[in-house]
């Protein structure tokens, strides 16, 4: 079973485990936004991005928490960094009305 961590969970975590947003760039751009503080890295070049995680605590999410964030996670942890993903997704996310930055940021 692939580890994952709950919205709650996630929003109450102490330090806040770094977010990675894997969604494929047209799910990014068609939503418009992402979670607040997150990082977005291309899901199919976890290869090239990987080794800058290395020793962190990670959580990936992808629009549903199904197969792009599954597949980023595992190949993580296959890395050996702490890599979970979050339970549900960018949509579970946005519908317990957690906070969210329009793409590129706010600050």
């Amino acid at each position: 079973m692939q580890p994952s961590i709950s919205v709650s969970q996630l929003a109450l975590s102490s330090p806040r485990p770094i977010l990675i947003d894997v969604r494929k760039q047209s799910a990014r751009l068609a939503s418009g936004f992402t979670i607040a503080g997150a990082v977005q890295r291309p899901p199919f070049a976890a290869e090239s991005w990987r080794a800058e995680f290395k020793g962190q605590s990670v959580v990936v999410f992808c629009v549903h928490g199904h197969e792009v964030s599954r597949g980023v996670a595992g190949f993580l942890r296959d890395g050996g960094i702490d890599a979970r993903i979050l339970a549900g997704g960018f949509a579970a996310w946005c519908a317990a009305g957690k906070p969210v930055e329009p793409i590129g940021g706010t600050s």
